[in-house]
This record gives structure tokens, sequence and C-alpha cells, in this order.
């Protein structure tokens, strides 16, 4: 691949930009360790959740874009040796079109991971989804989500004794059936 045929689409402010990677499927160690050997910077965003199990939750870490990565490049990158790394699949481009993502996008995406890090959101819960109610009084109950109550509760539509009934449960109380 010859750098004259390769199109940068950059912020003219920046000297360094971020390429988009696509990684291949559970090999994104391998591919950040291949890179970084290579002298590339790279950065594959992660997030934090609390999905609730039967017992005690734990912080639950994936990936913020599964499957893709960023590596920091300047204009004179090689990409050919980017593009052969073992563990990536791709370059992300548009045609003959390499998009660019500046710093402040990733000190943004940065920021996110950090705050999930420190205050994990718990598992999120649509209205019309079924859910087992995991403790309390009601536990093994199943019910549908009628409406969010605030960030850490929401209303439960159940059956018992066949009859309808509502109740205001805390977050950390469901699961997803």
């Amino acid at each position: 691949m010859k750098n004259s045929a390769i199109k940068f689409i950059v912020n003219q402010q920046e000297e360094f930009g971020w390429l988009s990677i696509q990684i291949k499927p559970r090999e994104e160690k391998r591919a950040i360790e291949n890179l970084t050997n290579q002298g590339f910077e790279s950065y594959f965003p992660t997030i934090y959740s609390l999905p609730q199990h039967s017992g005690n939750p734990q912080i639950k870490k994936e990936p913020m874009f599964p499957g893709y990565a960023f590596v920091r490049v300047s204009q004179n990158i090689e990409l050919k040796s980017l593009n052969s790394t073992r563990g990536v699949i791709k370059i992300i481009r548009f045609g003959d079109e390499y998009p660019l993502l500046d710093h402040k996008d990733i000190l943004a995406i940065q920021s996110i991971e950090d705050a999930s890090f420190n205050n994990p959101k718990q598992e999120t819960y649509k209205i019309g989804e079924q859910i087992i109610i995991i403790n309390g009084p009601l536990k093994d109950q199943k019910g549908i989500i009628s409406k969010e109550a605030s960030n850490q509760r929401v209303e439960i539509l159940y059956i018992m004794l066949n009859r309808a009934h509502l109740i205001n449960i805390p977050i950390e109380n469901i699961s997803k059936y």
C-alpha cells in the first residue's frame, strides 16, 4: 500500500489521530500485545457493569465496542504492518479514506470508561421485559417491567392468586428471565 494513495480524514490542527481497527473475536489481548510490540499506541475501551445474579453481584468488565480498538498514528504510518498484525482483521476505512478520531474523542471515551469503573451501572431493563425477582418475599416470582420508577427502582407487574399486582422494587432485587 503506497502512502501517496492514503487519504486521512483528519482535523488539520492535530499532528496525530486515532485509526479504528477491527479485531478478531476473542483475540483482543493478542492484538493489543502485538500492536504494542510493534511500537503502536493502542486503546481497547472497556465498560464496567453490575450484572444481577442470585448471590452477590460482581463487577463485569466487557468491551465498549466489541471487536474494535483504536491505534494512535502519525501521517507517515506504514499501514501494511498495522493491517498484517496478528489479531487484527482490518483497518476501518471508507473507500480509500481512513477516518481519524481526534485525541479529544479518545479522551471522551476514556472518561466514560473511568466513570463506569468508579460507578458501575446496574443492568438495564426495558419496559415489557420479563424478569424474575431474586431477593425478598417474592423471590422466584416472575414478572414484567411496567415502568421505570427511578434510576434504581422499577415497577413490576406480576400475577399471584389469579390477580395482577404492581410492585415498586429496587433493581438489585431482579434479574432478566
